[in-house]
């Protein structure tokens, strides 16, 4: 079965890295810019939107396919080349993950650099065609409107610009395809085993069915959540007298509580701790814990529940409250 590597270069005013690729490929304003693609050891080929559907992609149960990181492209594959461009939909069976394979093998995820590096490839990332890719990839920012017009606020040097950035694009779409290619059929990679292949597909059918959620209870969840961080809220500033209104202002609430004869550094755990004990609540405490330690080691003692003993700070008091713990019987 011929092999295709293809990969694809998109824009959108969605943000990928935030956003990860399922909602980017849905997301209405994500657009292809183009897709590079080779057979085998064949020319890499360009295809742009507009122009008919590559043979490979119309007709692909006759092909295998792969891409380097395979969720984004069959995301966009899914939501965008199908519905948009009649690209034909490629089972997931007739489909591989080059990065995927070479996370098995334990090299780098990241391809250029990286990863062809380990393996002693040439191929390394472009620097000036990451940042097309990068500016092209997002909308043009907002320009605040200037009196002074700037050789590079002109519609012909903008267009100039989007122009040359595009053939950086190209260059580089093409490269990744020669470097997936390349790094795939590396001698240094081995195959997945027939348990990892099949763990691979369930993983992508998960993917693409997704996870159902109770919609409704999760908004009365968020609902009942601000409700009480609101109460919480409220509570504090009536203790601070106004000083604290909200959990999240944290030097507020340090300044607070230092100045009522502590000395705390943060809100952690252990300065919290560290803060709110006094000697008298330290010694009691050591005495509790080191008494049922040694009781615990006895050897006279029977294997019986033992006591550990807790303390709770209440205001000018100090409380032991014991419990028991089970403790399973020696053979």
């Amino acid at each position: 079965m011929p092999t295709v590597f293809w990969d694809v270069e998109t824009n959108s005013e969605c943000d990928l890295e935030v956003c990860g690729a399922y909602i980017y490929a849905t997301d209405k304003s994500t657009d292809v810019l183009c897709l590079c693609y080779a057979i085998d050891d064949g020319k890499i080929q360009t295809w742009k939107p507009g122009e008919p559907v590559p043979t490979v992609f119309a007709d692909p149960t006759e092909h295998k396919f792969v891409s380097d990181n395979w969720d984004f492209e069959r995301s966009i594959l899914t939501h965008v080349l199908i519905p948009r461009y009649g690209f034909a939909p490629i089972p997931p069976a007739n489909q591989d993950c080059a990065q995927r394979l070479a996370l098995a093998n334990a090299y780098p995820a990241k391809l250029l650099d990286r990863r062809c590096e380990a393996l002693g490839l040439p191929f390394r990332e472009d620097k000036d065609a990451r940042a097309a890719m990068r500016r092209l990839s997002r909308p043009p920012p907002v320009k605040k409107p200037s009196k002074r017009k700037k050789p590079e606020d002109d519609p012909a040097a903008v267009a100039a610009a989007r122009d040359h950035d595009f053939v950086l694009l190209l260059e580089r779409c093409r490269n990744d395809v020669a470097a997936t290619r390349a790094a795939y059929n590396s001698l240094l990679l081995k195959p997945l085993l027939p348990e990892e292949r099949d763990q691979l597909l369930l993983d992508a059918k998960i993917n693409a069915r997704g996870i159902c959620a109770n919609i409704p209870f999760l908004n009365a969840v968020c609902a009942l959540a601000d409700k009480e961080l609101n109460t919480i809220n409220t509570r504090l500033a009536e203790l601070t007298e106004g000083t604290v209104t909200r959990v999240s202002q944290v030097p507020r609430i340090v300044k607070a509580v230092n100045a009522r004869g502590h000395n705390m550094a943060s809100l952690s755990k252990r300065s919290v701790a560290r803060g709110a004990d006094v000697t008298p609540t330290r010694r009691i405490r050591r005495r509790a814990h080191g008494e049922a330690i040694a009781g615990a080691c006895r050897p006279e003692r029977q294997p019986y529940p033992r006591c550990v003993a807790h303390l709770r700070r209440r205001p000018g008091t100090v409380v032991i409250a014991r419990c028991a713990t089970a403790r399973p019987e020696s053979q």
